[in-house]
């Protein structure tokens, strides 16, 4: 089963949910709720949970309250702590789509990606028009390798939310882990419209025009090939797997100088890089020039021979 693999996301609990209903709380409950609040945000998760505690003490039943000593704990990577929290929160509260939510991404925290998704959904049926649940969902059958569930969830989110960055990322790797290139590439180039210096479209938009390259390639279609290639390496100049494959195929059309050219611009990348060496050395003889030939194939022995070495 394909599964999704996940980058290391930034989540942010539901913004529309999250926020602190203090109305009709004591001033001595809403005071440590600020405090801990205050805390939380700070990173100093030790007294965000003394503080929500403490409101806890004064009011048991403070929904919010066991929600954000939750977020507390869980910030602290005492993830079953958090979960104990969150379901006291729906004893007392069972339609609190915040609780649900945040059950949902203490689930996924720890693999629960059933039991996360029937959290997110529950969120859904009260607040169907915010775009974030859709998009954890997506996140976690992703992750369970429920693929097609997956890009169902992040085009709905997007649907909701036509600017919503991280979703069109996760629909693109989605459908590049489902061998759908052009879909894929699609969504890379959606995030970089919205978000051009997102390093993560970047690469991931230059190796899927690599991949559709080597797909090309295997195919025959060599001058597809080369624009796929071409692509990737305007994308992501750093790319080296890209510069070595577009120099293979121009030396498979028979264009030396162009092939001369991606080898000398990987070794530039990576002078260490000793397949680039040996490869410009075989470019170099065809073309006749064997003294720079020979100093390429130098160069590539002596790295050979310090790669054994260590």
């Amino acid at each position: 089963m394909t599964k999704l693999t996940l980058i290391p996301y930034r989540i942010t609990i539901i913004s529309a949910l999250c926020l602190c209903m203090l109305t009709g709380c004591t001033l001595e409950t809403r005071s440590y709720m600020t405090r801990g609040t205050t805390y939380l945000e700070m990173g100093d998760t030790g007294k965000a949970i003394q503080e929500f505690k403490k409101a806890l003490e004064v009011d048991p039943r403070n929904v919010t309250a066991h929600i954000r000593l939750g977020h507390a704990y869980e910030k602290r990577g005492m993830t079953d702590q958090a979960i104990a929290q969150y379901k006291e929160a729906l004893s007392l509260n069972p339609n609190s789509a915040n609780a649900h939510a945040s059950l949902g991404l203490a689930y996924s925290r720890k693999g629960m990606l059933k039991e996360a998704i029937a959290e997110y959904m529950k969120v859904i049926e009260k607040y169907p028009g915010i775009a974030e649940p859709y998009y954890m969902m997506g996140l976690a059958y992703g992750e369970d390798g429920d693929l097609d569930s997956a890009v169902i969830c992040f085009k709905k989110a997007i649907k909701v939310n036509p600017e919503y960055t991280e979703a069109y990322l996760y629909l693109g790797l989605a459908y590049d882990s489902k061998g759908n290139t052009r879909g894929a590439i699609r969504a890379f180039e959606e995030v970089l419209e919205l978000r051009p210096s997102d390093a993560v479209a970047t690469i991931s938009l230059a190796e899927t025009y690599m991949n559709l390259g080597l797909r090309h390639e295997q195919d025959g279609q060599l001058d597809e090939a080369i624009l796929d290639f071409k692509k990737a390496v305007e994308i992501n100049l750093g790319l080296i797997n890209a510069h070595m494959s577009l120099a293979r195929v121009y030396e498979e059309k028979g264009m030396t100088q162009e092939a001369l050219s991606e080898y000398q611009q990987v070794i530039s990348l990576d002078p260490t890089y000793a397949d680039a060496h040996k490869k410009l050395a075989e470019a170099l003889e065809e073309a006749e020039l064997y003294n720079m030939a020979e100093r390429e194939s130098e160069i590539y022995r002596d790295l050979q021979k310090n790669a054994r070495m260590k």
